[in-house]
């Protein structure tokens, strides 16, 4: 017969929470971990080389540690329940386990803060460790919103109208419980914003961080979380800096793109790592203003089956997009869609763009994608929906694209643009070659003089368009070399 204290005991015993599926020490000291649906993320502070150790609940035969750039080689222990390995240098890395990638660690290695902020510093917004509920945070002309480390934020945070104000730190922002922004309509209109104090204010927005005529702006090495749809829209503004933000919306609905840069020019985003269910890093252009002078490099990309990895467009309307560089930017995993594309679905001309060392290591669906397209997202899409269902695309190698007869193509073509001069250097497939496709509208609406130069898959060399499975029409000027 069971005493009553043994069976106490066994019935705490059964509703005790399961311990942690992984531990991580850096340099002897624990990392507080935070689980998301894909795994657990980390941050740690890399001043010098740093001895990194993994324990795992699970038997642990083989390690990927990405990017592959890092060059970590992991050691195993003999008992193949943890590892180690030297971190050398601020890197965003992606530990996967046992050939699979559907329960990851994120560890965010980061450089030493300079020059927090305290407290009661003027024109500081500022969080401290623990857990906030502001709601809506609106910032005004040369104010600072600071996130210290420990601070988990949930809110969203918008800056209409202002200039140099600065977002920093080294807290979360959560979006988590946030309701998604639904499309206003005859049924359905978006609710007032509750009252100002309110912990649910989050006002007509859904954007994590919404920038709106938000000139030189900064943000700073803050960590983003669930996002319940775009999550940092900057739209025109211009001389925004962005450095060394993470933005984690892992198995996140689609449309939770992470940077979207919205006719917006003279933009610099480096130094980032963004894991997204849509678009990682966009250039769009909705005010139909010129787009130019912008630069997005040393970064870190994980793409799930929404959007691409690197993406100009869908909407650019009708003014031009020019001098766009992409460089020295891992993109460790696709899930579907295209590493870099550039999807013209409006009549803007998209030129002068440079895709340099780029390293893709595992994309599954397309490599390189540019395109003339008619799209559910152009000013010339029919008005009615019922319409737009019936042509959509049910599955071919364009998502949001609208099919026609060869008729409705002639009369569609004077709402089409141009792509031209688009440099691709230095591309270095590392594990999957999928296919690439350039796609002009027509002759007169062509994707014109695109290079492709140094196109590696695992270090062989791709000097045509049927050794690179490139599917290749109305696109005149394309050269290998």
């Amino acid at each position: 017969m069971i005493s009553l204290f043994t069976s106490l005991l066994l019935s705490s015993m059964l509703q005790a929470p399961a311990p942690p599926l992984f531990e991580i020490t850096a340099g002897g000291q624990p990392v507080e971990l935070h689980d998301f649906p894909g795994g657990v993320f980390g941050q740690v502070e890399i001043a010098r080389p740093t001895e990194i150790e993994v324990r795992a609940r699970f038997d642990i035969r083989w390690v990927d540690i990405r990017p592959k750039s890092a060059g970590i080689a992991p050691v195993i222990a003999p008992d193949h329940g943890s590892f180690r390995f030297r971190l050398d240098s601020p890197v965003p890395l992606t530990i996967e386990f046992n050939g699979q990638w559907q329960r990851v660690i994120h560890l965010f290695g980061n450089p030493p803060e300079k020059n927090p902020p305290k407290p009661d510093t003027p024109n500081v917004r500022y969080f401290g460790p623990g857990v906030h509920e502001p709601g809506l945070i609106e910032l005004k002309d040369s104010e600072t919103l600071y996130l210290a480390a420990g601070a988990w934020v949930k809110g969203i945070v918008a800056a209409v109208g202002t200039s140099n104000i600065v977002i920093r730190g080294r807290g979360v922002l959560d979006g988590s419980g946030i309701p998604r922004r639904q499309p206003a309509g005859p049924q359905q209109q978006e609710p007032p914003p509750a009252p100002p104090g309110s912990a649910v204010n989050y006002g007509p927005r859904r954007n994590m961080i919404y920038l709106e005529g938000a000139d030189n702006a900064r943000v700073e090495g803050i960590t983003i979380v669930n996002s319940p749809t775009w999550t940092f829209n900057a739209r025109r503004s211009n001389g925004l800096r962005v450095d060394g933000i993470r933005i984690l919306n892992g198995h996140g609905p689609c449309s939770t793109d992470g940077i979207d840069l919205v006719s917006s020019s003279d933009a610099l985003v480096e130094n980032v790592f963004i894991r997204t269910n849509d678009d990682n890093v966009v250039v769009k252009n909705l005010d139909d203003k010129e787009v130019h002078d912008i630069t997005v490099r040393k970064a870190v990309l994980w793409n799930e089956p929404c959007g691409n990895a690197l993406e100009i467009g869908f909407e650019l309307r009708s003014a031009p997009i020019r001098r766009i560089l992409f460089q020295d930017i891992d993109i460790i995993r696709v899930e579907r869609s295209s590493a870099i594309s550039i999807h013209n679905g409006d009549s803007s001309t998209v030129e002068d763009i440079t895709f340099d060392n780029i390293r893709v290591e595992d994309a599954r669906h397309k490599l390189i994608d540019f395109a003339l397209l008619y799209a559910q997202y152009g000013p010339d899409r029919p008005s009615d929906r019922a319409e737009i269902a019936a042509r959509m695309d049910p599955g071919g190698a364009w998502d949001g694209v609208l099919r026609c007869t060869p008729e409705q193509k002639a009369a569609l073509a004077k709402g089409r643009g141009h792509i031209c001069n688009i440099l691709v250097k230095n591309m270095q497939v590392l594990e999957f070659l999928p296919f690439s496709v350039l796609s002009g509208w027509d002759r007169e609406h062509a994707v014109e003089n695109v290079t492709i130069e140094g196109l590696t898959y695992q270090g062989r060399p791709i000097r045509n368009a049927a050794d690179g499975k490139f599917s290749v029409e109305n696109a005149p000027g394309l050269t290998f070399r």
